[in-house]
């Protein structure tokens, strides 16, 4: 029955001041809101578990190299073999292998993303099929691989949701495949690529790919009951060592990394999102703050009646039990009103966050652990802001407040330095808000207008990728890029087009070892390796980079016996510092095994006859490393990306290029269009989304800050009306009383901002990695972040100043 009269009070007390109450939900909503909103990306990303059975069991395996300088690799399928023969800690190891899949029957080509995997991958994951089966064990053989398994979203767009499309025919690759089984609609896989993998086949090893040299599959693994991570990396470590002396040529230096599955997954965003949550923790805190201080200023207002309630005979506990109820009150109301305003965000996080930037298998989304979170924030706030202003109220003086004399309202000293000490807090906070969007708004035009080494206006590129059954042989798959190229250079508006397997700008990067003439061969494990791209004679020009020296590749370098070979300027100053390398030679080891954008390659020695400038070919920020382009008719690859620059927009182009490649042949499909501009915009994206998000929770704090000084000044003059007219009443000039009360606003922010700089020296370090071409101690920066808090107190104080110069001497005497 108290706590039904509590929330009764409570709420008459609230409804009689709505402008106060409105104010206080509001202020909490922003703080509230902001936390919830990020917490639901937390929440998504490092909470929520994998959704397989006992997930924390599940891991991905790596080869590693660090004489080499190799942290992290996938793994060569003899490796993995050996792996699954000799470990005694996982119940089973599987393998997966990322591929591209052409479906032709009725209509139009279509590409798909999927994935050749052992049979063993989905018993692994604990994944059964809806309909259908799963792979059996034979079906690892060659000849005997093909059966598919279809996603529940492929299976409802494509046929229908027919659940007698078990045993079907699937022509895939120019193959006929039979269709096995369709996976359930909650199962997800973590994506490659920005895309679903829709189809799965059996993954079978040909003699050719039992190389130890070839790194082309990604292995997983499920722990053994009551097996450690550390048992497992123990065990791994003596597998890996047994191969480096059985194998020494091709596994000295070469070890194995056995990480948790879902860790690995989220490690590299798992800084990030803890930055995130911490800015978003100090707008809480700055928001509690400002609530506090409004909460002061009320009770002090409340004093007599206060008094009143205590003389009458209600205990100081009872009191500080309504007082709190109060503010749980306001809290809540700002908890509903936060979780409204994250509903709103969490919707925009979803657009604008690439999925592909974040190892999600869902959207982000308020579960129900997300509104957990929120009640739970919403209690903790409402009991700590109304706990001290409860508190204050409680030791009251009753004697002095209800002197018939009394001034109502007046506060204790000790009660002007709390409110003074809250605003010191919210600067002190803001600070390194503002100092870190700063330096990331002050980061991102730089990265921006990098020197990427290439024009990128005005290209569009397409993907395609053929099928191995019907271009088994390179001199096939050097024709059609070859015609496609030809008929696409005479249409109208086209400037000049080219093909490139792996496009600059995506964070994708294959390597080869390769050997320089002249130079003693390193030691096992020390071989020289370097990234590379297959490239047609007009890639350079097409993109505008730059040659240094010697020539272009041409269509006479159709002939590996007699292969060329172009390099970056990077490699050119690593291996031959002060001499031209121009006529030198290197011969690569590209592995037998093939994945689509690996070269068809005998592996012989290729002649240099061009250096180029630096293309930035994986991350803006990244080191350039030393890169060898090798001409496609000489090495084709069956995947490549077309690239047209043209003399307008050229999206206008994507219909009629499409057309050249299905008259070339009607079934390739092409993919992935898009405008190297767009590439560009999404290797940014998570930059940009970082700094927009700290922009907006900075400006949110400096407003929430302002507004604190604001209040703080504005009841001061309140409080001091008195003090005021006396000063004109004896002569006090204008100038003079501004600077007294802008003076005390000024000279809480100047405290706060004393403290706040010394706490964004530590705090901004965290950000390093995040910023190019701007240090964490940028000194524009940490100049102009104090002058802006300094106008801001001086905006936020002079406003209740100017009303102080307006009471009439009289009036504020006559009212004492």
């Amino acid at each position: 029955m108290s706590l039904l009269h509590d929330l009764r009070s409570s709420s008459r007390t609230l409804f009689k001041h709505p402008a106060f109450a409105i104010i206080t939900t509001l202020i909490l909503a922003l703080g509230i809101g902001a936390n919830t909103t990020i917490f639901s990306v937390v929440n998504t990303v490092l909470m929520r578990p994998l959704p397989y059975e006992d997930p924390d069991r599940i891991v991905m395996i790596w080869e590693t190299n660090h004489t080499k300088g190799i942290p992290r690799s996938i793994v060569s399928p003899a490796n993995f073999l050996d792996w699954r023969k000799q470990n005694q800690v996982f119940e089973d190891l599987a393998a997966f292998r990322f591929w591209y899949y052409t479906v032709t029957g009725s209509g139009d080509p279509e590409r798909y993303q999927g994935a050749r995997v052992s049979a063993n991958f989905f018993p692994l994951l604990r994944v059964k099929p809806e309909i259908g089966r799963n792979f059996a064990p034979e079906e690892e053989q060659v000849g005997r691989d093909h059966v598919v398994l279809l996603t529940h979203g492929l299976w409802q767009r494509r046929f229908g949701g027919n659940p007698n499309v078990i045993g079907q025919p699937l022509t895939i690759d120019g193959e006929s495949f039979s269709i096995i089984g369709v996976l359930p609609a909650s199962f997800r896989f973590i994506r490659v690529l920005n895309a679903e993998l829709e189809l799965w086949m059996p993954i079978s090893f040909a003699p050719e790919q039992l190389t130890r040299e070839d790194h082309s599959i990604i292995v997983y693994g499920r722990l053994k009951q009551g097996v450690s991570l550390a048992q497992a990396q123990a065990q791994m470590d003596g597998i890996t060592n047994r191969l480096a002396q059985a194998c020494p040529e091709t596994n000295t230096g070469w070890g194995a990394q056995v990480n948790n599955l879902h860790e690995q997954a989220v490690k590299p965003v798992r800084p990030i999102l803890l930055i995130l949550m911490t800015v978003v923790g100090f707008v809480l805190l700055i928001a509690c703050a400002n609530v506090a201080n409004l909460l002061l200023t009320r009770a002090t207002s409340r004093q007599k009646e206060i008094a009143i309630r205590l003389a009458m005979g209600s205990s100081r506990y009872r009191l500080m039990r309504q007082l709190i109820t109060e503010s749980l009150m306001l809290a809540l109301l700002g908890g509903a009103a936060g979780l409204l305003l994250a509903y709103l965000a969490v919707d925009v996080l979803n657009a604008i966050v690439p999925e592909n930037r974040l190892p999600r298998l869902e959207r982000f989304s308020l579960d129900l652990r997300v509104l957990g979170f929120t009640l739970l924030v919403s209690i903790l706030v409402g009991v700590i802001v109304g706990l001290i202003p409860g508190l204050r109220a409680s030791r009251l003086n009753l004697s002095e407040t209800l002197k018939e004399g009394g001034r109502v309202g007046s506060e204790a000293p000790s009660g002007r330095r709390l409110r003074n000490l809250f605003v010191v807090l919210e600067t002190t906070l803001t600070v390194p808000l503002l100092i870190s969007a700063g330096l990331m708004l002050r980061s991102s035009p730089l990265l921006q207008n990098i020197d990427r080494g290439m024009n990128i206006n005005n290209v569009l590129t397409m993907q395609i990728s053929l099928p191995k059954a019907k271009y088994s042989t390179a001199e096939q798959t050097a024709a059609f890029y070859q015609q496609t190229l030809q008929r696409i250079q005479t249409e109208p508006g086209v400037e000049s087009a080219s093909a490139v397997n792996v496009l600059p700008l995506t964070n994708l990067e294959d390597a080869t070892r390769v050997d320089i003439e002249g130079v003693n061969p390193p030691p096992p494990g020390q071989e020289i390796t370097v990234g590379y791209r297959v490239i047609d004679q007009n890639y350079f020009r097409t993109l505008g980079i730059p040659l240094l020296g010697g020539r272009y590749v041409t269509e006479q370098d159709n002939d590996e016996s007699h292969g060329v070979v172009m390099i970056n300027k990077t490699m050119a100053h690593r291996y031959w510092p002060n001499e031209d390398p121009v006529g030198r030679r290197l011969k690569p080891q590209f592995p037998a095994a093939k994945v689509p954008w690996r070269p068809e390659s005998s592996n012989a020695w290729l002649t240099i006859v061009g250096v180029v400038g630096d293309v930035k070919e994986e991350a803006l920020n990244d080191e350039t490393k030393p890169e060898i382009y090798v001409p496609y008719l000489q090495n084709p690859s069956s995947l490549m990306n077309v690239l047209v620059r043209s003399t307008s927009d050229p999206v206008r182009l994507a219909p009629r290029l499409r057309s050249d490649v299905l008259a070339v042949d009607r079934d390739q499909p092409v993919s992935n269009i898009n405008t190297m501009e767009n590439v560009f915009s999404q290797s940014l994206a998570e930059p940009k989304v970082i700094t927009s998000l700290l922009a907006t929770f900075a400006a949110l704090a400096l407003v929430l800050a302002g507004l604190g000084v604001y209040s703080v000044v504005s009841y001061s003059v309140a409080q001091r009306t008195h003090e005021i007219g006396v000063r004109i009443a004896l002569g006090a000039q204008q100038r003079h009383v501004l600077r007294i009360i802008v003076g005390q606003g000024l000279t809480l922010v100047l405290a706060g901002v004393a403290i706040g700089l010394a706490a964004a020296l530590a705090v901004t370090r965290v950000l390093s990695n995040l910023l190019f071409g701007v240090t964490a101690t940028d000194p524009p920066i940490f100049l102009v972040v104090p002058l802006l808090l300094v106008v801001v107190a001086i905006l936020a104080s002079y406003l209740p100043a100017r009303r102080a110069l307006k009471v009439d001497p009289i009036v504020a005497l006559h009212n004492e």
